[in-house]
C-alpha cells in the first residue's frame, strides 16, 4: 500500500521516466515491497478516501486528478504508470510503463474503499495506455475532466520525446499540443467505454490544467506557454453544451477584464503569474472561497501552495504555504537528496469542510524509482482550510 493519510494544521513539475531507461532498469533489484504503512482514515471525512495501494498488476504512478462519476464512485486519472501481471508486487518485475492509466474508487461511509484500475491489453506481454495513441513515439498525460450529464470529457496533454534528447536524459520529452478525450458512456464499465479523441491546441496553449463550472460555461485554467519553465495561467471558457466539441465556442479572458472570442492570444490576462502544469481550482462553501492549489514557483518545490478568490477566475491572492512535502526534508529519517514532490491536487468530492490534498513523490534517478516502492503513488493528506 502506497497512501498516507495525515492531518495538518500548517500551512511544474515534471515526469522523468523514459522506455529506453525503463528497460534497462527492469535489471535493478527492489528491496522496499510492503514497507509502506496502512493509511489511517480522517473520521470526521463525510467519506474514506481511497488507498492506492499495489493491486492487479498497477505500482505505481503519479498525476492522480479525480471527479466524481456517482456520489460514492470517483474517477482516478494516472500518468506514467508501472504495470505487470496481477500477482506482481515490485517495479523490479512490472512489465511496461505506460503512459497513463485509471482508477475508480467506490467509497462508502462506514466501509474501506475499493478501487479497480484500468489499462489496455493488460494481459498482453506489452501492455498499453489507457488513452492510447497507438505509437510509443507520441503518448498522453492527463489533465482535469469533467462530466456533463453521460457525456465525460478528459483533457489530454500530448508528449514525444524530445528530439536529440539522450535516452538519460530524464527531461528529454516535450508537449506537443492538447486532446480531448470524450466518452459518451460514461457511466459504462472503462473496458467497454466508446473513447473519442479530438484535437484542441498546440503546444503553446495546455489547455485543461484545471475545469471548473461556472453558471452556463466551463472555466479552462490554460497555461500559456512562452518556452520551457516559463508562461502563466490563463482562463479559457466554452459553454456547457459546447464542451465535448469546443472549436467555434472558445471565449478567453483579456487584460481589460473582458470576454473576446476565440483562444488566449498575446493580450490574455494572466490570472496566476506562474506557469504550471498540474493543478486544481475548486470551491469550498464553508469558507465562500474559491482555491487554486499547486506545487511552490521553484521546481523543485518542498510545498504545496494555495491562492484564495472569491471568484473562479480570480483575482487570486498571494500564495500561501499549506503543507511541506516530508519526503523533502533532510532532518527526516531515509531523505534521499535525488527525491522530489509534485503532482499537487485536491479532491473535493470527499469533503469541502477541509483540503483532501494528493501529492506524488519521484526520483531524479530512475533506478530509485524501481527499486523504492514507498514513492512514486498518490499520497494524501488532509489539511485544515485557510483561516
Amino acid at each position: 500500500m502506497c497512501s498516507s493519510e495525515l492531518t495538518a494544521r500548517d500551512g511544474n513539475p515534471v515526469k522523468q521516466l523514459t522506455l529506453l531507461l525503463f528497460a534497462l532498469s527492469l535489471l535493478l533489484s527492489c528491496t522496499a515491497a510492503s514497507s509502506s504503512k496502512p493509511a489511517s482514515h480522517a473520521t470526521d471525512l463525510p467519506r474514506p478516501l481511497p488507498e492506492f495501494s499495489y493491486a492487479d498488476g498497477w505500482l505505481g504512478a503519479d498525476d492522480a486528478y479525480s471527479l466524481a462519476l456517482t456520489p460514492m464512485t470517483s474517477l482516478w486519472l494516472f500518468g506514467d504508470t508501472f504495470v505487470g501481471d496481477p500477482g506482481t508486487k515490485l517495479r523490479s518485475e512490472s512489465k511496461a510503463m505506460v503512459r497513463n492509466s485509471i482508477g475508480l474508487s467506490r467509497c462508502e461511509t462506514g466501509s474501506p474503499c475499493e478501487m479497480q484500475y484500468f489499462w489496455q491489453k493488460a494481459s498482453d506481454p506489452k501492455p498499453r495506455s489507457f488513452f492510447d495513441t497507438g505509437t510509443d513515439e507520441l503518448w498522453y498525460w492527463p489533465l482535469d475532466g469533467f462530466l456533463e450529464d453521460k457525456v465525460l470529457s478528459i483533457c489530454l496533454l500530448a508528449v514525444r520525446n524530445k528530439p536529440g534528447a539522450r535516452p538519460a536524459d530524464a527531461f528529454g520529452f516535450e508537449i506537443v499540443g492538447t486532446k480531448l478525450a470524450t466518452i459518451g458512456n460514461a457511466h459504462a464499465s472503462p473496458d467497454k467505454w466508446e473513447i473519442a479523441v479530438h484535437d484542441l491546441t498546440d503546444a503553446r496553449l495546455w489547455a485543461g490544467v484545471s475545469l471548473v463550472p461556472d453558471g452556463k460555461y466551463v472555466i479552462w485554467y490554460t497555461q500559456v506557454s512562452e518556452g520551457e519553465g516559463k508562461g502563466f495561467m490563463a482562463v479559457m471558457r466554452t459553454p456547457q453544451g459546447k464542451m465535448a466539441n469546443p472549436s467555434g465556442s472558445w471565449e478567453y479572458l483579456r487584460n481589460d477584464n473582458r470576454w473576446t472570442a476565440g483562444l488566449a492570444g498575446p493580450d490574455a490576462k494572466k490570472v496566476i503569474d506562474q506557469p504550471i502544469s498540474e493543478m486544481s481550482v475548486r470551491y469550498h462553501s464553508p469558507i465562500k472561497k474559491w482555491l487554486a492549489i499547486s506545487t511552490g514557483p521553484e521546481f523543485p518545490s518542498p510545498r504545496a501552495v494555495a491562492r484564495t478568490a472569491d471568484s473562479p477566475v480570480g483575482p487570486w491572492s498571494a500564495p500561501r504555504m499549506i503543507y511541506e512535502f516530508p519526503e523533502m526534508k533532510r532532518d527526516r529519517p531515509g531523505y534521499d537528496k535525488d527525491t522530489f514532490c509534485y503532482a499537487v491536487k485536491e479532491h473535493t468530492e470527499f469533503t469541502e469542510s477541509k483540503i483532501a490534498l494528493s501529492y506524488a513523490c519521484n526520483s531524479m534517478v530512475l533506478a530509485k524509482t524501481i527499486a523504492n516502492m514507498n514513492i512514486y503513488c498518490p499520497r494524501v493528506v488532509i489539511l485544515d482550510l485557510p483561516k
